[in-house]
């Protein structure tokens, strides 16, 4: 079961701000990132936990951002086809890392079954603006240490949702597998946003207020940080905040009908 995500305001969350490339030469992600987190605040992972939005142009991205129209009231595409955890280490944002269960699980890594898909990959993997044009970067008010403790935890043990599971039936809809369905329509999210979502609930966090932790996405984490201030004020005292770039978009329009005579 799966129901489209409520949006709790119409209004947009003036914390999360437009923050375009610099024109001066083509910016790479990781400069645009270390501009973000300047914008929305000093780095403080002492007080907050760091989200990254991407969304790709390739055919896996396309096939990921239409999917999650399932969840729009619109049913347009989404904007995203990546949710990762920004790990910055106290050298500074230069030498971070990304959290991440990447659906094609990379050689060279340990058995996948015993870390329930967690990966550590450099941030440097997806600074090519070109591949990945859009970019979100969410600060969460939880103490960067917490989500890591419980990834920790999410990675040794496969319940309560094996992040396989969902990496396989997500891989079998990338790839058009026979028969396979969307998973959205069989109440299974992207197994990254899965992850962060189930840390951040066992840190007493709602990060997809309305959705189940089973059923996250990244439509459904950008949907809480532009629409659910009055949740989070209300509940936690405090709003996420950060800033976006969306340089693509799928050239989709909805021409009004004329009135028959």
């Amino acid at each position: 079961m799966y129901s489209r995500i409520n949006i709790a305001s119409t209004a947009k969350s003036p914390s999360m701000e437009p923050l375009p490339r610099s024109k001066k030469a083509k910016e790479k992600n990781t400069d645009w990132c270390a501009r973000a987190v300047e914008k929305s605040g000093a780095i403080n992972t002492r007080e907050w936990t760091y989200v990254l939005l991407l969304g790709g142009t390739d055919v896996m991205s396309f096939r990921l951002r239409v999917a999650q129209s399932q969840l729009r009231a619109d049913l347009l595409p989404s904007f995203w086809s990546e949710s990762l955890l920004l790990n910055i280490p106290p050298s500074g944002i230069g030498n971070a890392k990304v959290i991440h269960v990447p659906l094609m699980q990379p050689a060279g890594e340990t058995f996948a079954a015993s870390r329930n898909g967690v990966v550590e990959t450099p941030l440097s993997a997806y600074a090519d603006a070109e591949t990945w044009p859009n970019i979100a970067l969410i600060a969460l008010p939880v103490p960067q240490k917490n989500i890591l403790n419980m990834i920790k935890r999410f990675k040794e043990s496969r319940s309560p949702i094996d992040a396989l599971e969902h990496s396989l039936r997500w891989l079998a809809f990338a790839w058009g597998v026979s028969r396979s369905a969307n998973p959205i329509l069989e109440g299974m999210g992207l197994p990254s946003a899965c992850m962060l979502d189930t840390a951040f609930s066992a840190a007493r966090f709602d990060l997809t207020p309305g959705v189940e932790a089973s059923l996250s996405c990244p439509e459904a984490i950008w949907s809480a940080a532009m629409r659910w201030n009055s949740f989070y004020e209300k509940n936690h005292g405090t709003v996420p905040k950060g800033c976006f770039v969306i340089d693509h978009k799928y050239g989709i329009t909805e021409q009004p009908r004329r009135a028959s005579r």
